[in-house]
């Protein structure tokens, strides 16, 4: 537009210094070739402003089309950006309650040690040294403690040991006990009550298979 108004502006000028032949032509013409002159230079201005008129909307189109190309590649990337935003936005709904349940207890233990930090900033330094030597203290005497209790732990362990080989060793004492009873019971003699007392009943002596030993 401003290129062809710097030509509008050099045709009037040089139009100016020097009159086309047409324009002294109109001007020497009579009323009739006037009217139909006029006639013409209308027609020229209607084909003139049809031609700028196609021109225009030549352009017009052209400046639509690239348009809508240029906003079908928008739309196109925007729905490519929507799918990944998609997929995103899923990603972050599957982690997003954990994230904030944490948040929400990260947030309550930060407001519980700011405020134990606010009472320890309030509280006298004597005091509260006083307080951690007793803890100090009181730890001290609880490791001993275990350490005892570890201690009569290994004991009561190492007794319980103890009575089990004890019980291990009187059983096997009572099993010693009754075979040699038995044995006893079976090399054992005939007493002289047991054999006056068969020799009462009859029985002779050379019939019985036993040792004859007494006591």
């Amino acid at each position: 537009m401003s290129e062809g108004q710097r030509d509008v502006k050099k045709v009037e000028l040089e139009t100016y210094e020097e009159n086309p032949p047409l324009f002294n032509e109109y001007m020497s013409a009579t009323p009739d070739i006037k009217a139909l002159m006029d006639n013409q230079f209308k027609n020229v201005k209607t084909h003139a402003r049809l031609l700028s008129k196609a021109m225009w909307y030549e352009w017009r189109m052209k400046l639509q089309e690239g348009l809508k190309s240029g906003l079908a590649e928008t739309m196109e990337g925007m729905e490519e950006d929507d799918a990944r935003l998609g997929r995103q936005q899923e990603l972050l709904d599957s982690v997003l309650p954990d994230l904030t349940a944490r948040h929400e207890m990260l947030a309550k233990e930060h407001s519980k040690l700011e405020q134990y930090a606010h009472e320890l900033a309030d509280c006298d330094t004597k005091e509260l040294a006083a307080a951690r030597d007793e803890l100090v203290g009181v730890e001290r005497d609880m490791e001993e403690k275990r350490q005892e209790i570890a201690r009569l732990r290994q004991e009561l362990e190492e007794a319980d040991e103890g009575i089990a080989r004890a019980l291990a060793q009187k059983q096997q004492c009572l099993d010693d006990m009754k075979e040699a009873e038995k044995i006893r019971e079976e090399c054992r003699g005939w007493s002289a009550t047991e054999i006056n007392h068969y020799k009462g009943r009859g029985f002779h002596l050379g019939v019985v298979r036993k040792t004859l030993t007494f006591r």
